[in-house]
């Protein structure tokens, strides 16, 4: 494994461990409150006919029930990522009644019945981060070559503060952020 590599894995590890840490000392009502609403800056970037692709949190990731709660309330249509049999990222339009199902790594995500769907913005989960609006995933690359695919979307990653490094090493398939949001703050 290339020292690159070994890097980004044990930055994976830390972060990992620091945001478990951080939402385990929160208590249910600040968990709750937090991402509720989207802040002013991004919530001038969602339009009211758009598609946005968001994920589905899992375990001490920024959640983002509410936050799909809301993009309904508002009329933008909501797709959902899903990995496909050959390891690529798609984006399925998903309403209230579809059921999700166990899927990679044990991550609910749509149906493969429900239809593809073409993102206006898409909002990512991340493991770290960096001013510079780099972003540390979980290591499968998947984002970023959904990222590839759409390249002049607005990407906006959703993180806890805790999980901001001071430097995101990078290789040449990384794809940097438009925007990070965190309960503290916006870094464009």
């Amino acid at each position: 494994m290339s020292s690159l590599k070994e890097k980004k894995k044990k930055l994976r590890e830390e972060y990992k461990r620091r945001r478990d840490a951080f939402v385990g000392q929160l208590d249910t009502a600040s968990r709750n409150l937090s991402f509720r609403r989207p802040p002013s800056p991004l919530s001038r970037l969602i339009k009211q006919d758009q598609t946005v692709a968001i994920y589905r949190s899992v375990g001490s990731e920024a959640p983002t029930t509410r936050l799909i709660e809301y993009l309904t309330e508002i009329g933008a249509s909501i797709a959902l990522p899903r990995v496909t049999e050959d390891g690529h990222l798609d984006f399925r339009l998903v309403s209230g009644a579809d059921i999700l199902v166990t899927g990679f790594r044990n991550i609910p995500e749509p149906d493969e019945s429900c239809a593809l769907a073409d993102p206006d913005m898409i909002i990512a989960p991340l493991v770290a981060f960096d001013r510079s609006l780099r972003r540390l995933g979980q290591g499968g690359g998947h984002y970023d070559r959904s990222f590839g695919k759409h390249p002049d979307v607005p990407r906006i990653g959703l993180a806890w503060s805790v999980q901001e490094a001071d430097e995101i090493p990078t290789e040449p398939h990384d794809v940097t952020l438009h925007m990070i949001v965190t309960e503290c703050e916006i870094i464009e």
